[in-house]
Parts: structure tokens; C-alpha cells; sequence
């Protein structure tokens, strides 16, 4: 009965609940000349990976604002548990004065201190966290502004743009991001503007509508992408807006995940390659961008247990034996290792429910299911 519970536990991830940090840093800006702050969030499976999982830095602008901010952050957690949106580093950024700070006077001025603040200050301060090599930034209004603004001025620093409703300068940085986007194929910008209606966002949608005409976004093969949504005011564009074009942009994270399709008995559709080619193209599916997205403690869940599921146990050591390294702080991948492994090399399968059990007391021990589970553990080293 224990065997079949930590079976269970293992493959719907029963019991795990984590909580997400939150981090407000304080430092002496030099940009701004003052005491500045950043809040950095960061994700459930953060402590339990290795230095080899490197998150995604995802950049919200208007930290100031919890009306903009709180809507956004549980976007990204609900697409992140509906598996659309990967695991990252959310950092917002608070302002004193909005529009002083992200509206620039040209869009061909060399800098802004908000500028330099996002690259010359807040990479040190994400340094011990690990963060990737892709970061998106996200603005609304004049911040959506600054943000093709900044994506002009420092392209290198962001890989992807999500502007909702820009109202500022945008018939002049459209067409130009557009001229970059036509030569960049790894780099993305998208723009969101909501109802023409003057009731809505009828302010700014004309401008938008004209500034992207002028952009010819075809020609960037749908790198820079404009979506309207017609009930939306200017206000309430980010809530409607802003997890659709989220899940957009992360739409080839969202569909990797179909590496081993199963059928409605959870059974694999067609046999897999052997491990190592699968281990290959699993990885090879971690390129996004100009950069990686590390495999979720999720995702490598949900392919192993099924391939258990259909009986492919070479495959499930070979798996878990590199999920280990990604997220050797999880205690079941350990768990399960030994699991799998009782059979075909009970000394191993003992070292790994050793190891399980070591992990388990020193990350999991506030799990409600602590006691039961560790007790499964310690019966299958019996």
C-alpha cells in the first residue's frame, strides 16, 4: 500500500505544495542618484534547482502600481500551473515619478536613467539568483513606451518586448523596431492596444494602428506582432491583454511538452527513441530565443510518469537521473529513482532512497504529507 501511495505522490506531484519568495532589494542608484528598489519573485522550484537552471528574468515596469502589478503576477502563476508559461524570475520595478522617468524626449537619445538603472544595476542584483539568458520586459501606457524605447537603445539587454498600449513617440519606434525585428530572428516585441470606442482605449488607437501601417510588421514574419482587443479600456488592457500575449510568446514552451503523446488510457501513442536520443532531443528543445529555457521540475514529471506508465523504466532512470541534476533538492525525483531502480540494482536503488529521505528532511519537512511519505520511503529500504 505504501509503494502503490509514494507511486501516486510521485506522478501527480500530491502533497507539493511551495511557496513562491518575494525579495525587495534596496540599493543606491547611481542612475537616479537616490535610494531605489526592485522586487524580485521568485519561483516555486527555485530553491530546489542546481546552478544549471538558469529562469528566465521576466521585467514588470509600474511596480508601484498593486492594481497593475498583482494581475500580472498571478497571470503568470496561473499560466505557469497550466504549463503555457515557464518557471522565471518576475522583478518589479517601482517608480517615484512614471512619467518623468519613462517618457524620453526622442527615441534616438543615447539614454535614460531608468535605462541604466535596468542594465547596468539590476543584472548585479539578479546575479544570486541564477537568472537566464532571456528577459522580457513589460510595460503599459508610457512605460510600454519606454520599453520599445529601451528595446531600441540597448537591444541586446532584452530578448522580447510586451507593450500594452505605448502612447508615446510610437510612430517613430514601430517603424524602427520593425527594422531591426526584419534582421533579428530571435527577438520578439509584442503590442497590445485595446477598443477604438473613446470610452475604451480610443486615445491611443488610432496612433498605434497608423505607427504599426507605417511598421509593416509582415515583413518581420510575425516578430512583431499587434493584437487589438476591442472591449478593452486603457486601463484595463493589461488584464486582458497581457496573458494572452504572455502565453504567446512562450507558445514553443508550451508545446515541447508533447515529446511523448499519450492517448486517453495514458498510454504512450508510439514507442519512444532509445534514451539517450530521447535525452537529446529533449534538450534540444530547450533553445528559445537567443537563449535556453531549463526543463521545469513539472515537465520533467509529467514525461517520466509517462513513460512509466507504458513501461519504458530505461527511459524513466535515464530521466530521472538527469532531472537529479537540474533539481537534485527535490526529494522524490531521489525517491523515485530508487524506486525504479529496486528491481534492476537494489544497491543503487538503496543510495538514492537514502539520498531521498536526506533531501526530504532538510527541504520538504513542512510538507503536510511528511511523516507519510517519509515512512514510504523508509519501507521500500526495509
Amino acid at each position: 500500500m505504501r509503494k502503490v501511495l509514494l507511486s501516486l505522490a510521485l506522478i501527480a506531484g500530491i502533497g507539493r505544495v511551495l511557496g513562491q519568495r518575494t525579495d525587495t532589494l534596496w540599493f543606491r542608484s547611481v542612475a537616479f542618484g537616490a535610494e531605489r528598489s526592485v522586487v524580485v519573485h521568485l519561483p516555486e522550484f527555485h530553491r530546489l534547482a542546481s546552478d544549471q537552471v538558469r529562469m528566465p528574468v521576466i521585467i514588470l515596469l509600474d511596480g508601484q502600481h498593486d492594481w497593475f502589478i498583482d494581475p500580472l503576477l498571478n497571470d503568470i502563476r496561473f499560466l505557469q500551473y497550466t504549463h503555457q508559461v515557464p518557471q522565471a524570475i518576475v522583478v518589479t520595478v517601482p517608480h517615484v515619478d512614471r512619467v518623468i522617468e519613462s517618457a524620453s524626449d526622442s527615441i534616438s537619445q543615447p539614454t535614460m536613467p531608468l535605462l541604466d538603472l535596468l542594465i547596468n544595476e539590476l543584472p548585479p542584483l539578479l546575479q544570486p539568483y541564477n537568472p537566464g539568458d532571456v528577459t522580457v520586459m513589460v510595460g503599459h501606457s508610457f512605460t510600454a513606451s519606454f520599453a520599445l524605447y529601451a528595446y531600441l537603445a540597448a537591444p541586446e539587454a532584452f530578448d522580447a518586448v510586451i507593450a500594452l498600449s505605448p502612447l508615446h513617440l510610437v510612430g517613430r519606434s514601430l517603424p524602427l523596431v520593425a527594422d531591426r525585428l526584419e534582421q533579428e530572428r530571435d527577438e520578439r516585441v509584442l503590442v497590445a492596444v485595446g477598443g477604438a470606442e473613446r470610452l475604451n482605449d480610443g486615445g491611443h488607437y488610432a496612433d498605434v494602428i497608423a505607427a504599426m501601417q507605417r511598421a509593416a510588421p509582415e515583413r518581420t514574419a510575425d516578430r512583431l506582432l499587434l493584437r487589438t482587443y476591442p472591449s478593452a479600456g486603457h486601463t484595463s488592457l493589461p488584464i486582458i491583454a497581457f496573458p494572452d500575449l504572455l502565453a504567446t510568446l512562450f507558445a514553443p514552451y508550451a508545446l515541447r511538452d508533447s515529446l511523448a503523446s499519450v492517448d486517453g488510457n495514458y498510454k504512450l501513442v508510439q514507442p519512444p527513441p532509445p534514451p539517450a536520443r530521447l535525452l537529446q532531443r529533449l534538450e534540444d528543445g530547450w533553445d528559445f530565443l537567443d537563449g535556453t529555457l531549463p526543463w521545469d521540475l513539472a515537465e520533467a514529471n509529467g514525461l517520466i510518469s509517462r513513460l512509466e506508465n507504458s513501461g519504458y523504466m530505461d527511459h524513466v532512470v535515464a530521466l530521472l537521473q538527469r532531472a537529479i541534476t537540474l533539481y537534485p533538492n527535490e526529494y522524490y525525483f531521489h525517491a523515485w529513482l530508487g524506486k525504479a531502480l529496486l528491481e534492476r540494482d537494489p544497491a543503487m536503488a538503496k543510495q538514492s532512497l537514502s539520498k531521498a529521505l536526506a533531501v526530504q528532511a532538510v527541504h520538504a519537512r513542512d510538507d503536510a504529507d511528511y511523516e507519510e511519505m517519509k515512512a514510504d520511503i523508509e519501507g521500500m529500504l526495509k
